[in-house]
């Protein structure tokens, strides 16, 4: 949205923008909770149908619905086994290294006064399964997932720079976008080349820094969105950051701690990434927004330094056209014999084990969905050693509505 804004003033449609969103789904789960509803509410005003910006399509395909990974909290895991697999580390090892991520993350919420969750916990705390932090999908606890049951909300006054003068906004306190970039990966989980990585990171961190006309090396300030551990390993390892780069990754605490108000995440990490800029003058600022399941993404680079030329947004229709020319795996709706996991999540209920989700690979190497057995030895199995490339059989359910593997 700040992007779009940006271009419409650089190219006289407007000279004032708000871009504004919230999230009280805190408070309206209470109401529900308490059987209140929502009867008795009615609308301040009438307001007139909005315009859509970006693409309508809802994140995922019934088929994909049919087996579990329409929730965040059971897609995101697939991407984050597969990147373990990948590199060939241990499940130990990998939980070590997903608690070493993300607790600098709580430093920087319990510093933050609009943090949801102003706690700073250790590594060791992020990753142990205990009755405050149950596991929710392997291999994430409930601390390492994004809580959207929050009441936040931020907004962003986008204005060209003669309104800015004219309204008498003091120099120091303006902040200019030096350079961005807007795409989308092959839209569903299912179609993507792969489950660990993202070319529309890489391509849209690219573009933005080019338009800014700055290297990495010279960001001094980051925020990677961060709805769950792989949304910013993914996104570090597209634009070439360690992930304990000393710039940190964060200006808010991330979704997890500082709250995950919904789409409207990226607009907080852009109004606390403004007093950064403003308290660090010449400074560079980098922020990544993410949308479905590390479908959209968006990249933004900021400056108290004016910009050197015009304010020129490139085409996205450019960038989108490579991705959605990549070659991709061909999908098989119901796969039958033998077949190989490509990546896989468990997915945990407040009382335990509840099924297993696997992306695998038939015979003919084409992609498919399915669930497991639900037994708990089938799935505690999943969870013990690693399980991408381990083999089984696919099929249909008794009831025909979904594929079941059975690992061998």
């Amino acid at each position: 949205l700040v992007n779009t804004a940006c271009e419409r003033i650089a190219k006289g449609e407007t000279q004032f923008a708000l871009v504004v969103g919230c999230e009280f789904l805190g408070s309206a789960t209470k109401r529900l909770q308490r059987g209140l509803g929502f009867a008795d509410w009615e609308d301040a005003e009438e307001l007139p149908e909005p315009q859509r910006i970006g693409d309508p399509r809802p994140g995922t395909t019934p088929y994909e619905n049919a087996h579990g990974i329409g929730r965040p909290i059971n897609c995101y895991p697939l991407f984050e086994n597969a990147l373990r697999a990948r590199d060939g580390r241990s499940i130990p090892d990998h939980q070590k290294r997903l608690g070493e991520l993300f607790a600098p993350f709580t430093q920087v919420a319990a510093k933050n006064p609009d943090a949801w969750f102003p706690i700073e916990r250790s590594a060791e705390e992020l990753v142990e399964v205990t009755d405050r932090n149950r596991m929710v999908g392997f291999p994430y606890t409930k601390y390492l997932n994004a809580i959207m049951e929050v009441d936040q909300s931020a907004g962003v006054l986008v204005t060209s720079l003669a309104k800015a003068r004219e309204l008498g906004v003091p120099e120091d306190r303006l902040v200019y976008l030096h350079g961005c970039a807007d795409a989308s990966d092959l839209w569903y989980p299912i179609d993507r080349q792969d489950f660990h990585s993202s070319p529309a990171m890489r391509l849209t961190g690219k573009r933005a820094l080019e338009m800014a006309d700055v290297s990495l090396a010279d960001i001094g300030h980051i925020d990677i969105y961060s709805c769950f551990p792989i949304a910013v390993e993914i996104g570090a390892e597209e634009l070439g950051l360690d992930l304990d780069d000393p710039r940190g990754l964060t200006v808010t605490g991330g979704l997890p701690y500082m709250g995950g108000p919904g789409n409207n995440y990226a607009m907080h990490s852009i109004a606390v990434m403004m007093q950064r800029l403003r308290d660090d003058p010449g400074s560079y600022g980098l922020v990544t927004a993410n949308g479905w399941f590390l479908t959209k993404q968006s990249t933004g680079v900021y400056s108290t330094t004016p910009l050197k030329g015009p304010f020129e947004r490139q085409d996205p229709k450019l960038i989108q056209a490579q991705i959605d020319a990549l070659p991709h795996p061909v999908v098989i709706e119901q796969p039958k014999g033998a077949a190989t996991i490509e990546t896989y999540t468990v997915v945990h209920g407040r009382e335990g084990y509840m099924m297993g989700i696997v992306v695998g690979r038939d015979s003919e190497g084409r992609r498919f969905i399915a669930n497991t057995p639900t037994d708990e030895a089938t799935l505690r199995g999943l969870e013990a050693s690693e399980a991408v490339g381990r083999t089984g059989t696919v099929g249909r359910s008794e009831d025909g509505a979904r594929n079941i593997f059975v690992p061998d």
